[in-house]
């Protein structure tokens, strides 16, 4: 093992990581030449592109950022947390801020190594990640050139770009950001930090595309240091409560294949409180203040909730020490799973002879033993996109399913279903839901043979099309001897 690149114009370590990984599976590899049409040849005078040392903007005053193509258009967006789409008339290339006046403003992340402004090579930015200390900004394998003794640069890879919130101080590292993993709604946030900010957690791959786990914080001199938590730790999903403990589902590290383990792994490096009883694959961590701060909610049952046992685990941490007990609820001939916080509370997703149906189980952190169960009209049958047929966020819950007239989403608040109807030759890759409650999507049209980017909007019943494109395949392939 060996610590990750390093740049910090008054710090000596910045953003270490004790196991460099270029990250696996997580957007394209926008890698090349760091000096391109601005770089000068002439010897010790070439100049090359590098990281700039500050962002150049009073981040107290970014509501959110944005990546912008060519044109109007959609792209990542973050904001209070999450990921999410920005849909409008943003003009421009690359990274742009969108300040709290109602401006807007380019991001230049990338400058030329004698201070001029660059023209090429800002990077590409996949996903942005907001917490309460550090932005961070996944870039899928980019690599950028660092400033030598010499005086001749060497090209370094840049995976995720660090923003300091208080000073806007800009790092980068060599792990990249991964949203891969067995629960639909916490795959979509694998970044996850407590209350101040101080620890933050981010799900990265090893070598052999496995999910594991940095530590992040502050080090000496502000500088992110990214440590691994643990090599043989595999996360399905995690979430931090707000004193920084965190509650991880693993891959068990033996035993029958598939089995998994739930446990806390205590901030302050104390030793792990294994959960007893089986699982459910989804949990929650409690209000960001007040009395559930340190509090875990998990659905307690055998093979992923189903049968549902009817308990929700409760893990309340008292004097530094997590006491678990069953709060036992009430659901006759349902099976049901998740945690999910919608209009006015959390919510379990559940089904039954009746059909599917979410039931209110949560609400400001008290346990509802007879829950209020709302049933998903006009559904014939959920059909999965990336392992699961729901997503959640922004206070709502999709659900991808085929009804009489074809196949369409179920957008539920907890008491109020919309539909959004889909057209037949769409076929799904992948979706993604949005902190707004949007919902962005890939997928092929199977009568243009198009790749289609698509959103919903928050609040909208129609699908918007953001972008389509032939989808590029060679008729005849000739193999040819090389040799």
């Amino acid at each position: 093992m060996h610590a990750s690149p390093r740049r910090r114009h008054r710090a000596a370590g910045l953003f270490t990581a004790f196991l460099v990984t270029a990250l696996a599976g997580c957007g394209s590899d926008n890698s090349g030449s760091s000096g391109g049409d601005d770089a000068d040849t002439g010897g010790q005078d070439q100049k090359y592109a590098v990281l700039r040392k500050n962002i150049g903007l009073d981040l107290a005053q970014v509501n959110s950022f944005a990546v912008v193509g060519s044109g109007s258009g959609a792209q990542p967006i973050w904001s209070g947390g999450g990921t999410g789409t920005l849909f409008g008339a943003l003009e421009g290339q690359g990274l742009v801020a969108l300040m709290l006046n109602g401006d807007v403003s380019p991001v230049a992340l990338v400058e030329m190594s004698d201070g001029a402004t660059a023209t090429n090579n800002q990077p590409d930015i996949h996903a942005i990640y907001a917490t309460p200390r550090w932005v961070l900004m996944s870039t899928s394998g980019w690599q950028v050139s660092k400033p030598q003794a010499d005086g001749q640069p060497v090209s370094v890879p840049c995976s995720t770009i660090a923003v300091h919130r208080p000073d806007g101080a800009l790092y980068c590292a060599s792990i990249g950001i991964r949203d891969s993993g067995t629960n639909g709604t916490d795959q979509q946030f694998p970044v996850h930090a407590n209350r101040s900010g101080s620890v933050v957690y981010l799900m990265s791959a090893d070598s052999l595309n496995r999910n594991i786990l940095y530590k992040l914080v502050a080090g000496d001199a502000d500088e992110p240091i990214a440590t691994l938590v643990d090599a043989k730790l595999h996360p399905n999903w995690f979430v931090v409560n707000g004193s920084g403990d965190m509650l991880v589902q693993t891959s068990a590290p033996s035993g029958v294949q598939g089995a998994t383990a739930t446990q806390i792994l205590p901030v302050d490096g104390s030793e792990p409180v294994t959960l007893t009883g089986a699982h459910n694959a989804y949990a929650i961590a409690g209000a960001p203040t007040g009395t559930d701060a340190d509090t875990f909610f998990a659905v307690s049952g055998g093979g992923d909730g189903y049968p549902f046992d009817g308990a929700i685990r409760v893990l309340k941490k008292a004097n530094g020490i997590f006491q678990e007990s069953d709060v036992q609820v009430s659901m006759p001939e349902m099976n049901c799973s998740g945690l999910f916080p919608l209009a006015d509370g959390e919510y379990m997703f559940c089904g039954g002879q009746s059909g599917l149906s979410l039931a209110r189980a949560l609400v400001n952190g008290q346990v509802q033993t007879s829950p209020i169960v709302t049933a998903f009209a006009g559904v014939t049958s959920p059909t999965a996109v990336g392992g699961l047929p729901f997503r959640a966020g922004g206070g709502v819950f999709y659900l991808f399913a085929q009804g009489a007239n074809g196949q369409f989403f179920a957008r539920h608040n907890g008491h109020v279903q919309e539909n959004i109807p889909l057209d037949a030759a769409l076929e799904l890759l992948s979706m993604t839901a949005t902190s707004a409650g949007g919902l962005d999507l890939v997928g092929v049209n199977n009568t243009t043979n198009s790749k289609v980017r698509a959103t919903i909007l928050p609040g909208a019943t129609a699908l918007t099309i953001l972008s389509a494109e032939g989808v590029s395949l060679a008729e005849v392939v000739v193999f040819t001897r090389i040799n």
